[in-house]
């Protein structure tokens, strides 16, 4: 008997052991108003300003500071001359300028407890008293992370930073967003579709841009909607942003040809160039716009000196019709042989022959998916885009106006609709924005005028670079980290924790995903990107094939093994821990940071399953080239069973979206040429879909090459 116990007491510790080992690790508590602790609290703190402050700023201080504070507050007319004691004064008077050491042109927040403890928040130039005030609620303790939904803790008292002395000046006149609509992105019906509902969406997106320090908001005309009834919701949103201080403008194709996503274009034909611009002009300037862009589309040129004549033409109807309102030019890219010439006694790039237009016209210069102008990688055929760079400064050098329009996510089978969480973006923002300002300054050259981020989609944390770069352009000069711990600061005793599992997610992403080019292996690929690829019009890296996997010889396969699946299975295993300390972070958080947690844990998870699902339909293949047909059906059903744990991922994150989830994932007919949300495909999984039918094929039927009836994943 006693054997027998001595067994079962052994049994049972060996089972409890491993329950132990598997069980899910406790959860840690998170709490938003613990954000509090590094402050002091100041009961009787008053808030004052100068009488002409906007009256809607005067309202969100007084929201803001009630909700964070727990109490009413008002924001009283006056100085701490006239208001004594404890005082947090907003003011963009000389006394307030003089007593903060505010910069030239920007803003500081400081705190000088002269005659009681005061938070002195000054501007100078008034136009950013603004973005003073709500840079100051974000040092309380608020995030405008999302223009639909914001982070705002309920401290439980009126609490002050002990210390604060920030001072902040704009690297560029112009900060803002190019909401890239012809993407069937979440603010298509916002700023497309008239209707009062749309129109408060709209107000809330500017709202944001100026909770977030920025001044400018543009997007791209369709010619698929009713011209008159969108002009009447136009001109009610410029409206409205004139009264925020935020500029507006639109962006239009300048030539038909061009015109490949149902963009509003003003050259029909050539024949007709002048007719088509006077009369595609004075429509235009039916809305107020601050500035229009004119883009030259993708991958098709045309003859550089009709270029110069429409590009000329078109600025001078602008600037007849509206003095104020500035004309630029869409600079894009394109390694292709059609888009080069020999132009003037040079080889001249095509997105490069407005150099020689009129020189009122402003330069845009664009940049693709996550890549910046100073490290390798790059689309459309170039190994990197320092070329950009290049123009940019040599346009700077000749008086030229110059905006850099980057993006912060690229969509089509790439990162957001994958889904993929991807916020390398942030870094590759950073770098360029740091860098820049570094040159430019040692350079003695003029500042950019102004800094345009293409925005593809602000779920799946994908408003978080948008945000951050934002921020980056206040503080061009601060380290990386700092804009991340904008973020995770927000966490409360939770935020180092959150801090190195961002950061160090972002680490793997640049040393695997980017130096290593091994990215393609988490993006997709459509039927539109397979034909390109195909066709040597490839827009970026494609994935080796499975095709050429089974074809090949053993050298070809152990090289993709080493070089390609064991760099993705680390990067796997490497997030686990980052992904399992985020989850029990988000399983101790209260209501308020819930819901960013999950968005943070989620999107990690996703890439994660993403990579593993990869590397288990490769694994398959290989298994089958190998000639074990047992293995490659395990690898395949284990990538199966990964592609479902991923459905259950994305289930979640749709519950959480910040848009009705038909808008973003249905399939119906609106103003672009793509008949769903822009989320459709992440929700259908296609992109997960496309290889397993193909790695399917070969290891169920023996089919090698065989493309036809694959999931587009168009529709």
């Amino acid at each position: 008997m006693r054997v027998v116990s001595a067994v079962l007491v052994a049994l049972v510790a060996l089972l409890a052991c491993s329950a132990d080992e598997s069980a899910e690790p406790p959860a840690v508590p998170c709490a938003a108003a613990e954000i509090s602790s590094a402050m002091e609290l100041v009961p009787a703190v008053r808030v004052v300003a100068d009488e002409g402050l906007d009256p809607i700023v005067r309202a969100d201080l007084a929201s803001y500071l009630g909700r964070l504070w727990g109490r009413a507050v008002t924001v009283e007319t006056g100085t701490p001359d006239t208001v004594p004691g404890d005082v947090v004064w907003v003011s963009s008077s000389e006394a307030a300028r003089a007593r903060a050491g505010a910069p030239p042109n920007g803003y500081a927040l400081v705190r000088e407890d002269a005659g009681g403890r005061r938070i002195v928040v000054v501007a100078a130039p008034r136009e950013h008293i603004a973005a003073a005030a709500y840079a100051l609620l974000e040092e309380l303790g608020v995030r405008f992370f999302h223009p639909m939904q914001e982070l705002v803790p309920a401290l439980g008292g009126s609490y002050l930073p002990r210390a604060l002395a920030a001072r902040r000046s704009p690297m560029t006149k112009l900060r803002g967003l190019q909401v890239h609509l012809l993407h069937p992105l979440e603010y298509l019906e916002s700023l497309q579709v008239p209707g009062e509902k749309n129109l408060a969406e709209a107000k809330r997106l500017v709202d944001w841009l100026v909770k977030t320090g920025q001044n400018h908001l543009q997007w791209p005309l369709l010619a698929s909607v009713a011209w008159e009834p969108f002009a009447a919701h136009a001109r009610a949103i410029v409206e409205y942003a004139h009264a925020r201080g935020v500029t507006v403008g639109c962006m239009v194709l300048l030539f038909e040809k061009s015109s490949l996503q149902r963009g509003l274009t003003l050259v029909k034909d050539a024949a007709t160039f002048e007719a088509d611009i006077a009369g595609g002009t004075a429509r235009i300037l039916q809305v107020p716009w601050d500035d229009v862009d004119l883009a030259l589309g993708e991958f098709l040129a045309e003859d550089p000196e009709r270029l110069l004549t429409w590009l000329d033409t078109a600025v001078a109807n602008v600037k007849a019709l509206s003095e104020t309102t500035d004309v630029a030019v869409h600079n894009h890219v394109g390694n292709y042989p059609q888009l080069y010439s020999d132009f003037r006694g040079k080889r001249t790039f095509f997105y490069h022959v407005p150099e020689y237009a009129d020189p009122r016209l402003g330069q845009n210069v664009h940049t693709l998916f996550w890549f910046d102008t100073y490290r390798d990688g790059g689309m459309y055929g170039h190994p990197d885009f320092r070329f950009q760079r290049e123009y940019m400064l040599a346009m700077l050098a000749a008086g030229r106006r110059v905006r850099y329009f980057p993006e912060s996510a690229y969509w089509i089978a790439s990162d957001v609709d994958v889904p993929a969480f991807l916020p390398e973006y942030v870094e590759s923002r950073w770098t360029d924005i740091h860098r820049l300002d570094e040159d430019l300054r040692a350079a003695a050259l003029p500042p950019l005028d102004g800094h345009l981020l293409f925005s593809s989609g602000h779920e799946w944390g994908y408003w978080m670079t948008d945000y951050l770069t934002a921020k980056m352009l206040w503080e061009p000069a601060a380290p990386l980290d700092r804009f991340f711990a904008h973020v995770t600061s927000a966490y409360g005793s939770c935020a180092p924790d959150v801090q190195a599992s961002l950061t160090s997610f972002v680490a793997l992403q640049r040393s695997v995903l980017f130096e290593k080019k091994l990215v393609t292996y988490v993006s997709g690929e459509d039927n539109a990107v397979a034909l390109a690829a195909a066709a040597n019009q490839a827009i970026r890296d494609v994935p080796v094939s499975f095709d050429a996997l089974v074809t090949g010889d053993e050298g070809i396969r152990g090289a993709f093994e080493t070089n390609v699946l064991a760099p993705l299975a680390g990067f796997a295993r490497d997030v686990e821990p980052l992904e399992a300390a985020m989850d029990a972070r988000c399983r101790g958080s209260d209501a308020t940071l819930a819901p960013w947690c999950n968005e943070l844990r989620d999107g990690m998870r996703i890439v994660r399953l993403r990579v593993l699902h990869t590397v288990g339909l490769y694994r398959s293949v290989l298994a089958y080239a190998r000639g074990d047909a047992d293995a490659a059906r395990a690898e395949l059903d284990g990538a199966l069973r990964i592609s479902e744990d991923a459905k259950r991922t994305i289930e979640a994150r749709e519950r959480e979206y910040r848009f009705p989830v038909e808008r973003l994932t249905g399939a119906y007919e609106n103003a672009t040429s793509y008949p769903y949300g822009y989320l459709r495909q992440a929700h259908t999984q296609c992109f997960f879909r496309r290889r397993e039918e193909q790695a399917r094929r070969i290891v169920e039927e023996g089919l090698v090459g065989s493309t036809s009836g694959l999931p587009s994943c168009l529709d």
